[in-house]
């Protein structure tokens, strides 16, 4: 039977619902081109150590060998997606989306003469700008009719395990109208904010890479005139501190995930903080000299969808960058115009869109009559 998942590929992370919505995946969005790898003994989870052979007509180099996730962010020749890419044209959201399933397909289906054959449906998305340039429909297209094998190398536990992925169904949903869906629906399909229905509303979601800013219409239809994308987001400002943070201090941080670790963190002595050689060093002024730059990048965002639409009546930011935003736009917004903004807690800042991707897997599975009460548990 086949697997129903939905995978959010994120600038800094691939999210998963895994089968229902309470079994989550989260591997950082980082790969390496690792042939081989010397081991003094072998890491004791796989999810830190995901190294695989990927064989697919989905890639433009049909074949290779990475390290992914935690495992490549200790590789120097790290690759993390950059502003130029698009999702729908680069091999590493397919690397990751295929390393992802393949992990969830070894506990899952069986195997048989040395293969396991997995099937899944596939809720998934794309940034607002690569919808409007219609690239869905080809991203779908190279995903679903695309021969896909992975093969374990030195992964804990996994090593030697072939996996052949075949898609049943791809959807591929609008980031920004996705997260529209979660505000409004609960897990079993049921309304909730109902005080947001009927209203116009922007949803900015400030990604790694870019920034989805979608107005839902009283009508809770996305306003294609006026919902945009700007490729502007956190990792570009990240990468800038990483590289100050380095020349003031010479300690490299080694991720971009790290930075938001250290960014975040919920213990106020840790909180913009390194240690070099054994001591605390903060590093705040460098984090709010860059942070601020891009607050009021994306405060004149909100600003100028304000003016286009001024009959939005909120604004919710969404996404990893809302995180590491929040106080810098909070400031800006008191010292300006006052917007009713809304910031969505942690938890829901990272899984809500992936969590909307499953609710619009399970309405398209309910509306085709196919059953999931085998796979697809689900709580509220």
């Amino acid at each position: 039977m086949a697997r129903f998942v939905s995978i959010d590929i994120g600038n800094d992370a691939v999210k998963g619902f895994l089968g229902d919505l309470e079994t989550r995946l989260y591997i950082p969005n980082v790969i390496a081109n690792v042939q081989d790898r010397e081991i003094v003994e072998m890491e004791k989870n796989p999810l830190n150590a995901l190294h695989v052979e990927i064989t697919s007509s989905a890639l433009k180099n049909k074949n290779g060998s990475f390290a992914v996730g935690k495992l490549a962010s200790k590789y120097p020749n790290n690759d993390e997606l950059t502003p130029d890419q698009d999702k729908a044209d680069s091999d590493q959201p397919v690397i990751m989306l295929l390393t992802s399933l393949a992990y969830d397909a070894v506990g899952q289906f069986t195997e048989e003469d040395g293969v396991i054959e997995a099937s899944y449906y596939l809720s998934t998305g794309l940034p607002l700008d690569e919808t409007k340039q219609g690239k869905a429909k080809e991203f779908r297209k190279k995903l679903k009719s695309s021969q896909h094998e992975v093969k374990f190398l030195k992964t804990p536990s996994l090593e030697g395990k072939i996996v052949r992925i075949k898609f049943e169904q791809v959807l591929v949903n609008t980031e920004g109208f996705a997260a529209f869906v979660d505000l409004t629906t609960n897990n079993d399909g049921s309304t909730k904010n109902e005080d947001l229905i009927g209203k116009t509303l922007l949803i900015n979601d400030i990604g790694g890479l870019s920034t989805d800013s979608a107005i839902i219409s009283a009508e809770a239809e996305v306003d294609n005139e006026y919902s945009n994308g700007i490729k502007k987001g956190v990792s570009t400002y990240l990468d800038n501190i990483i590289r100050k943070v380095y020349t003031k201090f010479k300690y490299t941080i080694k991720s971009r995930r790290t930075l938001v670790e250290i960014i975040t963190n919920e213990q106020p002595e840790e909180q913009y903080h390194i240690w070099v050689n054994g001591n605390r060093v903060s590093i705040k002024d460098i984090i709010d000299e860059e942070l601020s730059v891009l607050a009021k990048e994306e405060y004149k965002l909100i600003k100028d969808m304000w003016r286009n639409v001024p009959d939005t009546r909120l604004a919710y930011q969404i996404g990893g960058g809302s995180l590491v935003l929040k106080p810098y736009l909070s400031e800006l917004n008191q010292a300006e115009k006052n917007y009713p903004l809304r910031f969505v807690s942690e938890d829901d800042s990272i899984w809500m869109i992936t969590r909307a991707y499953f609710k619009i897997l399970l309405m398209y599975l309910q509306s085709k009559g196919i059953s999931t009460q085998k796979q697809a548990i689900v709580k509220e």
